[in-house]
């Protein structure tokens, strides 16, 4: 790629990075009463996209290996409550048990893709941390879960455009 096509690519995606913090930061945490725009999550699966292969298929396993990382964070949160919540024990107990079946996913082709297992857990305590949650209840698991998943698709389909926006860059003249 020569710099002219460079310079088009670069530009068409800081284009596109300028509309998924436009369209984030309107949403506002959006679904979920966080308050605070959720763009990091969209940018990290942006990220992610590539490192899954950069292609749809590997997004799409990513994508269904996230959804066993938010049953697992779930899980923790449900664990942790029920342990008493007790931050020093309670949350790296409910860790450790989660863990073990989190690695048992790469046996389950659907969920196999145990980085974005962890990825999934780990943005959804994210979500959390953000001030994502109006309490501790099955509704609110399911949207901050659901709010999750949005924000992925979101970086997904960025990186997606990313390589379209290469390919299109590239045809150009050498």
């Amino acid at each position: 790629m020569n710099t002219k096509q460079l310079t088009v690519y670069a530009v068409l995606t800081a284009l596109l990075a300028g509309v998924v913090t436009l369209i984030t930061w309107q949403m506002n945490g959006w679904p979920t009463v966080a308050g605070q725009p959720l763009t990091y999550i969209s940018f990290t699966a942006w990220a992610a996209y590539f490192l899954f292969g950069a292609n749809i298929s590997g997004a799409a396993k990513a994508f269904s290996s996230m959804i066993a990382g938010i049953i697992a964070a779930i899980l923790m949160f449900v664990l942790s409550i029920a342990f008493g919540f007790v931050p020093w024990w309670a949350v790296p107990l409910a860790v450790v048990i989660l863990v073990i079946p989190m690695i048992f996913c790469e046996r389950i082709k659907i969920f196999n893709n145990v980085a974005a297992v962890f990825m999934g857990t780990g943005l959804y305590f994210s979500i959390s941390a953000a001030g994502g949650f109006a309490g501790f209840t099955a509704d609110q698991y399911l949207i901050v879960g659901l709010t999750e998943l949005f924000y992925v698709f979101i970086g997904f389909a960025a990186g997606w455009l990313t390589i379209q926006f290469n390919i299109m860059a590239s045809k150009g003249k050498e």
